[in-house]
């Protein structure tokens, strides 16, 4: 889902458009490598990174549900606007491009 674009409800300008899932599953990567760097630091390392670790399994798990349940951010740059569109809304958005 590389730059995919859509038309700002606001401007009527091109518009980034990102997933929800896809945004969970950046967290969860991100929570693991928090977790990898966390585990080098012994002092840290033994009660912090198990909480990263269980953070990486609930954004995971979430982000499959966000898959099939969950819509896409609209962000516009040029009018700094930032909303939510359903699932239904992006599936369409997904079969005419």
């Amino acid at each position: 889902m590389a730059n995919e674009t859509i038309k700002c409800k606001r401007c009527k300008n091109d518009a980034r458009l990102i997933s929800a899932s896809k945004n969970f599953m950046q967290m969860c990567f991100y929570s693991l490598v928090c977790a990898l760097v966390c585990s080098i630091i012994p002092a840290i390392g033994s009660v912090i990174a198990p909480v990263f670790v269980i953070l990486a399994v609930v954004l995971a798990l979430v982000s499959l549900f966000m898959k099939y349940k969950g819509g896409a951010i609209v962000q516009c740059d040029k009018c700094n606007a930032r909303y939510k569109i359903t699932k239904y809304e992006y599936d369409e958005y997904k079969k005419t491009n």
